[in-house]
């Protein structure tokens, strides 16, 4: 697995925990593309940093302040990284407790995150790396 990639992950996620909206989009392709989860309401593809930016700030609106996590790393080749990102979560009107754990696919290239692609389970984001068990 490449170590700058999951570094180059690592930066991005710092960088978006504390909303440093530059240095996120450092680190992402200008041509990026994300896939959000199937089964999630805003499922269609997302083209662009301005936009996925947009898209995960909008996402975590709803939730009380908090920083999001990696869990696994998996090695799915030179370009891709499986990665598991986590939370805990609380509403900020319910105050409902979320374990927030999603499997991504990245992309890289130029290394720089061109294509994330999220899954709720590990072994369908393994499949889609072509890493099936």
């Amino acid at each position: 697995m490449s170590q700058e990639n999951v570094e180059t992950l690592r930066q991005a996620l710092e960088a978006f925990n504390r909303r440093d909206k530059a240095a996120w989009i450092a680190v992402v392709d200008p041509e990026a593309e994300n896939f959000p989860p199937m089964a999630w309401p805003e499922n269609a593809p997302i083209r662009g940093p301005e936009a996925i930016w947009n898209f995960y700030v909008e996402a975590v609106n709803a939730w009380e302040e908090g920083e999001f996590e990696w869990g696994e790393f998996i090695d799915a080749g030179k370009e891709v990284v499986v990665a598991n990102q986590l939370r805990h979560m609380r509403g900020k009107t319910s105050g409902a407790a979320v374990e927030w754990s999603y499997w991504v696919v990245f992309e890289f290239r130029d290394g720089k995150v061109v294509r994330t692609r999220w899954f709720a389970e590990r072994d369908a984001a393994l499949e889609d790396a072509g890493l099936s068990e």
